[in-house]
């Protein structure tokens, strides 16, 4: 896999962006951040180290970026291109299990804060939820 460095606060990809590949961390700390809270400052999503794999989704549907990542400190990142995890799938799937414990733990997530969401009546203001089934 590809290596790349970045230095202290470096951008590593920006929200919306078209994104083509993850990155697993070597060495160093990740911030992943999201949007802006009701004061104007960003949401940190997550803090990432060593081995934490983060551009995922993008890896599998070659979408937009959902949030922006950048260097806490400097770092260097292995990056997952579309090339090697056709062929990860093909020739080694077992090394995917870390992927897949990532994808998995995210949706565990994400279904988690949907529910909290949910349960709180501040937060439903009437609105309907409508969530894709993924069909096309």
């Amino acid at each position: 896999m590809k290596k790349v460095h970045y230095k202290k606060y470096d951008l590593i990809f920006t929200e919306g962006n078209p994104g083509d590949c993850a990155y697993m961390i070597d060495k160093g700390r990740v911030a992943i951040i999201s949007g802006k809270n009701i004061h104007g400052k960003h949401k940190v999503l997550a803090i990432l180290d060593t081995n934490a794999i983060f551009g995922e989704m993008a890896l599998i549907d070659e979408e937009v970026r959902t949030a922006t990542a950048f260097a806490l400190e400097d770092c260097q990142l292995s990056v997952i291109a579309p090339k090697t995890l056709h062929y990860l799938i093909e020739n080694e799937p077992l090394t995917l299990s870390p992927l897949l414990g990532v994808l998995s733990q995210r949706l565990r997530q994400t279904t988690k804060l949907l529910k909290d969401k949910l349960k709180d009546p501040k937060s439903q203001n009437g609105n309907t939820l409508a969530v894709p089934s993924g069909k096309g």
